[in-house]
């Protein structure tokens, strides 16, 4: 096992998921909640797909920031509002359930709500819709190493899980980005999301690294976890572990 730190971000590196995961949680020492707290985790599971595809965070990975947490002291929940209809499929295909069985955690579907409406006062995005847990809870942003049409997609991207559904078509986050031109305008309302939600801690799976999409690009090995209590700056050194010196998007981030 190896252990880096760059601007108060851990980069733990090892085949085990689970033990990396812990640890590098352990070398970070983040400020924790009082016993009791509700923690929620967040992975990303953008659509049913098995743990092995690369595409979704593993459950192993949350599993090792469940032992940090410890069950016993904290009410864990793992929540997601997947882009496709069923979140509940996703937690199955990824390989979820023996979470609840082995921790005795529950898996919540956050389209499902309820949510809180916040006026903004920005015309790009008047009213944001978002899971009321994720707005009372510890909340950990635990993405995937991925590359995104955006760039990127990690732990701030990634609370784009915790708003309200819209449309005909189920779970559907599209219209961020109504636009044809939609890069900037996306970028801006995840700003705003970001100004509201703003994760207690980031968590980025790098078992692998996903190259050219974020649902079926070629894989990396890399073995890694990254983590930190600023979303921003582990996004950053995820984004350079991938390659990405700058990510545009990263500039609407305050």
């Amino acid at each position: 096992m190896t252990i880096e730190k760059k601007n108060n971000v851990i980069i733990c590196r090892d085949k085990d998921l689970t033990l990396r995961t812990k640890k590098a949680l352990e070398v970070l020492n983040p400020e924790l909640p009082e016993p009791g707290a509700k923690i929620l985790i967040k992975p990303n599971l953008v659509e049913p797909k098995p743990k092995t595809s690369g595409a979704i965070t593993r459950p192993e990975v949350v599993e090792g920031i469940i032992q940090f947490f410890n069950e016993k002291k904290y009410q864990i929940i793992v929540g997601e509002g997947t882009a496709c209809p069923t979140t509940e499929k996703a937690f199955k295909i990824g390989g979820y359930q023996y979470l609840v069985q082995k921790y005795q955690i529950k898996l919540v579907d956050l389209n499902k709500g309820p949510f809180k409406k916040i006026k903004t006062g920005k015309k790009i995005w008047p009213e944001i819709e978002i899971n009321k847990l994720a707005l009372v809870s510890f909340f950990i942003s635990a993405a995937v190493l991925k590359e995104h049409a955006v760039g990127v997609t990690l732990s701030i991207k990634n609370l784009m899980g915790t708003i309200a559904p819209k449309g005909s078509r189920g779970a559907n986050k599209n219209y961020m980005h109504p636009e044809d031109d939609w890069h900037e305008p996306w970028a801006k309302r995840l700003g705003l999301l970001y100004k509201y939600l703003r994760p207690n801690l980031a968590v980025i799976d790098g078992t692998t690294g996903m190259y050219g999409s974020h649902i079926s690009g070629r894989l990396e090995q890399k073995d890694l976890t990254i983590v930190g209590e600023d979303p921003l700056e582990v996004d950053k050194i995820a984004a350079e572990i991938l390659g990405h010196q700058e990510v545009f998007y990263f500039k609407y981030l305050f």
